[in-house]
C-alpha cells in the first residue's frame, strides 16, 4: 500500500533535516524519527498561524483531559484561547490573509472580557456563545485535514484541491490499520487520537509544547519584525517584577533627599514633586516591551499611572523628562555599579562609559 516506502523516506529525512528543527526535538527526534520528520514537515513553510495554533489547541486539551475524542468545536474553542493574548492583550498580526485574529478580535468585543482575561473565563464565555461558537467553526472547513497534508504527501500527488480535504479524511481512517498512522481521524464533528501518537504527545508534552511555541513564536516574529520580545508574548505573564525598581527609586529619592534636591525627584507627567510613596510606570509600555528593565521604568504619582494606561508619552514632551530623572537616578547609584546593569546592558557600555555620557548624551 506504500506505507513503508513513506516511513523510511520519513526516517531519513529526519536524520538529515535535525539541524533544521527546534533544538529541543533533537532528543525525541533520535528516538521517534518517524513521529518527528511529520511534525516538522507540519510546520514547515507555513503561510497562516491556523496549522500552528490548532495544533496547540490540541496539546491544550491533552492536557487537560486523557480522552481520546476531542470534539472538533473544543479544539476550536482552545484556539481561541491559545491566540487571545498574543492578539488581544500583546496586539500582535498574525499576516494579512490569517483570519483568525479578526475572529478573535470580535469574540473579545462582543464578550466584554479582558484583554488580559483567564484562560477559564474565555472557555466558559466560548461554553455558552453560539454566536462565537459558529465564528470559529469557519477553520473547520480546511484546517484539521490540511494539518495532515505531510502524511500522505505522496497519495495526494495530482489531486485536485476540490477534493483533498474528503481525500484526507479517507486516507487518515485508512492509516489507522497500518503502523505509520496519521495522528487522528475523522468521526462526524469530533477527531480520534491515534493510541500510538496519544501516548507520544502525552509522554513528551513539554518537549513538543515548547517546540510548537517555538515555530509559533518565530511565525508571529517573521509578521511583527518591529516588536520586541515576541517570545514572551504568547500567554499572559502572572505577575510584574517591580519590587527592585521600587527598592532602587527609593534609593535615589533618599540620596537627592540628603542632598536637598528633593525637588528633582518629580513625576515626569504631572510635574509634581514625589515622596518616597510613588507608583512605577513603563515608559513605553510594558504590552510592548514585555520587561521591567529600569531604564524602562519611571516613578510617578499614583493617579498618574492608571491614567496613563498603556499609551505611549509624547516623546518630545517627555523623554527629556525621563532622561533627566535617570540621569540624576545613575549619578546617586555609581557608588552601587550593580544597581546600573540594566543601562549598561540596554547602552552596551561598561560603568565608566555610562558615568561619562553627561544629560545630553544620556
Amino acid at each position: 500500500m506504500g506505507w513503508k516506502g513513506n516511513n523510511d523516506a520519513g526516517a531519513m529525512m529526519t536524520r538529515s533535516n535535525l539541524a533544521n528543527q527546534a533544538p529541543s526535538l533533537t532528543d525525541v527526534a533520535v528516538r521517534y524519527p518517524e513521529k518527528t520528520f511529520y511534525l516538522g514537515q507540519v510546520f514547515k513553510d507555513t503561510t497562516n498561524s491556523y496549522k500552528l495554533v490548532w495544533f496547540l489547541g490540541i496539546l491544550s486539551l491533552l492536557k487537560r483531559s486523557n480522552s481520546n475524542v476531542l470534539a472538533l468545536s473544543d479544539v476550536f474553542s482552545e484556539m481561541a484561547v491559545v491566540a487571545w493574548h498574543p492578539i488581544c492583550l500583546f496586539r500582535l498580526s498574525l499576516g494579512c490573509q490569517d483570519k483568525l485574529k479578526n475572529v478573535i478580535v470580535a469574540i473579545q468585543q462582543e464578550s466584554d472580557l479582558d484583554l488580559n482575561a483567564k484562560p477559564d473565563s474565555i472557555r466558559n464565555f466560548l461554553k455558552d456563545s453560539h454566536d462565537a461558537k459558529s465564528q470559529l467553526d469557519c477553520f473547520g472547513r480546511y484546517v484539521p485535514t490540511r494539518f495532515l497534508a505531510p502524511w500522505f504527501a505522496e497519495k495526494l500527488r495530482g489531486t485536485e484541491d476540490s477534493r483533498r480535504d474528503a481525500k484526507i479524511q479517507a486516507l487518515a481512517k485508512e492509516s489507522q490499520a497500518t503502523p505509520f498512522a496519521s495522528p487522528y481521524w475523522f468521526d462526524g464533528r469530533s477527531i480520534r487520537l491515534n493510541p500510538s501518537w496519544q501516548c507520544f504527545l502525552i509522554d513528551n508534552m513539554a518537549v513538543i509544547q515548547t517546540f510548537a511555541e517555538h515555530n509559533f513564536a518565530l511565525y508571529l516574529q517573521t509578521r511583527n519584525p518591529n516588536v520586541p520580545g515576541v517570545v514572551n508574548k504568547l500567554r499572559a505573564p502572572t505577575e510584574r517584577q517591580l519590587n527592585d525598581a521600587r527598592q532602587f527609586w527609593r534609593l535615589v529619592y533618599g540620596e537627592l533627599n540628603k542632598q536637598g534636591r528633593s525637588n528633582r525627584f518629580r513625576d515626569i507627567y504631572s510635574d509634581q514633586p514625589l515622596a518616597d510613596a510613588f507608583s512605577i510606570d513603563h515608559f513605553l509600555p510594558w504590552s510592548f516591551v514585555v520587561h521591567d528593565l529600569l531604564w524602562n521604568l519611571t516613578p510617578v504619582e499614583f493617579a498618574t499611572n492608571s491614567a496613563k494606561s498603556d499609551v505611549l508619552p509624547d516623546i518630545e514632551t517627555y523623554l527629556p523628562r525621563l532622561s533627566g530623572l535617570h540621569f540624576d537616578a545613575i549619578q546617586n547609584a555609581k557608588k552601587r555599579p550593580k544597581l546600573l546593569e540594566d543601562y549598561t546592558d540596554c547602552f552596551r557600555v561598561d560603568t565608566p562609559e555610562l558615568l561619562s555620557l553627561g544629560l545630553d548624551g544620556l
